[in-house]
């Protein structure tokens, strides 16, 4: 091999370590999740979440202001890590939410908070610092 095309194959083997390794910071950390019942009059919140490989977190139930947490490690890949949440509470249907997955959150930091109302479930969005991507029921 010349020495040009040595100088290029190790340049370009390194840019892609450099890559590889800043992304790693992520990958292997873990994510922090939390959710708040900010629900009216006093309502208690049944909050049961689970990722879409199997894994249950069980049903949760949050006095007003109550919080929800875990933290896990992001799978990558093909089957990437995704949470789901159901939220109910009296007189109300079972609503579903999108807790966390790789391609809307896998970006927005080491901890996502969630608050649930009547109408929606709002996340914290750290760049704004406001609770501003919302899910309507």
């Amino acid at each position: 091999m010349s020495q040009m095309l040595m100088r290029i194959v190790v340049s370009i083997s390194l840019v892609l370590l450099l890559v590889s390794v800043s992304e790693a910071k992520f990958v292997h950390s873990h994510v922090n999740i939390e959710v708040t019942n900010r629900l009216s009059d006093n309502k208690e919140l049944a909050l049961h979440c689970y990722e879409r490989e199997g894994e249950d977190l069980g049903v949760s139930i949050l006095p007003p202001g109550g919080l929800f947490k875990f933290s896990f490690t992001p799978r990558l890949g093909f089957k990437s890590s995704k949470y789901y949440c159901s939220a109910k509470w009296d007189g109300s249907n079972l609503k579903w939410f999108d807790m966390w997955s790789m391609g809307r959150d896998g970006r927005e930091g080491l901890l996502i908070k969630w608050d649930v109302t009547e109408k929606q479930a709002c996340r914290f969005e750290q760049k704004t610092g406001y609770y501003s991507l919302c899910v309507v029921y």
